[in-house]
């Protein structure tokens, strides 16, 4: 009879060890799509990387439509200012892109001291996702720059995985966007 951690297989414990697999990239030696990522608790808001009343980006990236919704769905609450880099100084966030098959995940923020923190979009995934999926991807990511944790539920689009039913902020988001800038 199979073991884990010394007990009688559970449940629980193939799921837990299926999805250790899949994460990992282990089964049939293929990677795992984000989609497959465990449940996510409800987390602590991020450092962000807004500056005052602004976020300034540059963008390095093929996913600029899927950005400009982004942005567009984010500034219409008012509060922060999302716009393009003009200064001479570090944007806020500069957004690039992967193509990596050995990683996780399809879109990661990145927090720096010094210089511009980062938006990776992860195009090994994102290139099989639909327009709708991509924007929910980088709205996230963007989130992620405003301050905002994951969200236990899939149909916030700051939930943790990419089976999030949310491609624009929806109301669990809105109210921890309110929560961290005001009304």
């Amino acid at each position: 009879m199979g073991r884990c951690n010394g007990a009688r297989f559970t449940t629980r414990c193939i799921r837990v060890a299926v999805s250790a697999c899949l994460t990992a990239g282990l089964c049939a030696g293929l990677p795992a799509p984000p989609a497959v990522a465990a449940d996510c608790p409800d987390d602590p808001n991020t450092t962000g990387s807004v500056d005052g009343s602004e976020l300034t980006y540059t963008l390095h990236t093929r996913y600029t439509t899927e950005w400009a919704r982004a942005r567009e769905d984010w500034n219409a609450l008012g509060k922060i200012d999302i716009k393009p880099h003009s200064g001479t100084a570090y944007a806020d966030v500069d957004a690039t892109d992967v193509d990596r098959a050995d990683i996780g995940w399809s879109g990661l923020w990145e927090s720096h001291e010094l210089g511009s923190d980062d938006i990776v979009l992860n195009s090994h995934f994102l290139s099989s996702y639909s327009a709708d999926v991509k924007r929910g991807v980088v709205t996230h990511e963007l989130g992620h720059a405003l301050r905002l944790g994951h969200r236990s539920s899939p149909g916030a689009v700051m939930y943790c995985n990419d089976t999030r039913t949310a491609f624009a902020p929806a109301a669990a988001d809105i109210s921890a966007y309110r929560a961290v800038w005001g009304s």
